[in-house]
């Protein structure tokens, strides 16, 4: 597995304890945006988020079911997160990808930077990448800069799935998007993934 990707203005990398309070600041800084379109429960404790999600990341790791990075400035802050969940290998070779940016970082383009980085990875042949065939995201319709990362990183609308994810205490649909590996080597990015992997 992984243990970071460099894109041209972030470290991509796991959740170290260390991080914990950059990862509360972030966290904090984005409460409101998160609690709308993200699965955190309004007044989470952040310390104990963090703790849930570096226990997740451990554990992801040692199965090699998701892949769970924050996305980390020159200057320390975390400008976003990043993930494929449910990595499936064999027949389906899948995963649903994730991210969420930092309120302070929006507006610049490090989500759809973030994202195409964890689509290198998804799509490049192992040791560098996970060789999946598909990864799949699915979006709140109202969340209009999420629709525009994934449209601006390759993504295409599949449908809509209904009260897909309980999100703010409410069943919500989704916008389903898919993309094929076929479809990212268009980008010359897959190429690039061997190099920015460390």
């Amino acid at each position: 597995m992984i243990d970071e990707i460099r894109t041209d203005r972030m470290v991509l990398r796991w959740l170290r304890r260390r991080d914990r309070d950059e990862f509360v600041r972030a966290h904090a800084v984005s409460r409101d945006a998160f609690e709308r379109w993200t699965p955190l429960e309004p007044g989470q404790n952040l310390n104990r988020l963090f703790e849930h999600e570096l226990a997740r990341c451990q554990g992801a790791r040692i199965r090699g079911t998701h892949v769970r990075l924050a996305g980390f400035l020159e200057d320390g802050r975390i400008a976003g997160f990043f993930a494929l969940n449910d990595i499936v290998q064999g027949v389906f070779e899948n995963a649903y990808a994730g991210w969420s940016t930092s309120s302070d970082a929006t507006g610049r383009g490090l989500c759809t930077e973030g994202v195409r980085a964890l689509l290198d990875l998804a799509f490049s042949r192992p040791p560098a990448g996970l060789g999946l065939h598909r990864v799949q995201a699915n979006i709140i319709p109202g969340n209009a800069a999420s629709l525009r990362v994934a449209e601006k990183a390759g993504f295409r609308r599949e449908g809509l799935a209904l009260r897909y994810l309980r999100i703010g205490g409410q069943w919500q649909d989704h916008v389903t998007f898919a993309k094929l590996a076929e479809e990212h080597v268009g980008e010359g990015a897959v190429d690039r993934a061997g190099v920015a992997m460390q």
